[in-house]
């Protein structure tokens, strides 16, 4: 999965194990899903998960990770990652914004990440087929940045990874589950709260006044593609000025947490 502050990889253990002591507690809805790291462990252990995020690249992992079943998608997503890794790379807005006015990758990785993502735009796939692709193409991607985790700045020198070619793997789709068709939304936490019903609620909001939208903002732009105005010298989407939410403000979280 992608590299991702906040991240509960250290921490996957003690959660699901908490899980695990309650196993007449079938489902659980995610609310601040982000990577889908916490959404995919659950899965793992056998629950229904309703993930959420409001934002579009968070969506999508959650699609991959939590909404997808192996068994229908495996098949014809190893043939696609096949044929994509395969395209000859074809310069475009990534490669411009982020290799050149920025230098977060290499462009010859941006070049493919432009033939890519444009491919797979030209093809009907079903929701969570694209979705697992998308993720190939994001994870593929973050392999090969020039970052120190976020995408706030790009490093002075290139980091050594960004010298390697970019190449799509398979991502861990999990198979379904006995307890219930899992399933990802992209809406407000405090909304998603109003329409999901599960046994437990896990809940795991931003921790300061930076949003993830800000963060990382190149796989809001990968995922969405829709060629942004960009500002400074991070190249963030003009978007990230606009959309703010009271979990990232200290006067608006608790009352936002409470609701």
């Amino acid at each position: 999965m992608i590299k991702y502050l906040g991240s509960k990889r250290a921490l996957l253990d003690q959660i699901t194990h908490l899980m695990s002591l309650f196993p007449e507690l079938s489902s659980i809805a995610d609310l601040f899903s982000g990577t889908s790291r916490c959404g995919h462990a659950f899965k793992r252990l056998g629950r229904q998960v309703f993930s959420n995020d409001h934002n579009t690249y968070a969506y999508t992992l959650a699609q991959c990770y939590v909404a997808a079943d192996r068994e229908l998608i495996e098949k014809d997503a190893i043939r696609l990652i096949d044929e994509f890794n395969h395209l000859p790379g074809s310069p475009g807005y990534f490669t411009e914004t982020f290799c050149r006015e920025a230098r977060f990758f290499q462009p010859f990785n941006g070049e493919r990440v432009d033939a890519i993502r444009n491919e797979l735009d030209c093809r009907s796939l079903s929701p969570e087929l694209r979705a697992v692709l998308l993720t190939s193409l994001m994870e593929a991607a973050d392999r090969v940045d020039s970052t120190c985790g976020i995408q706030m700045a790009y490093v002075k020198q290139w980091a050594k990874r960004s010298f390697k070619p970019l190449k799509l793997r398979m991502p861990d789709v999990l198979p379904s589950v006995s307890a219930g068709p899992c399933s990802a939304s992209q809406l407000e936490a405090i909304e998603a709260a109003r329409q999901m019903t599960s046994d437990i609620a896990y809940l795991d909001p931003p921790y300061n006044q930076h949003s993830y939208l800000s963060n990382y903002h190149i796989w809001e732009t990968l995922i969405r593609w829709d060629q942004p105005e960009a500002y400074g010298v991070a190249r963030k989407r003009i978007d990230c000025r606009e959309r703010k939410s009271p979990f990232n403000t200290k006067r608006g979280c608790h009352k936002a947490l409470s609701d």
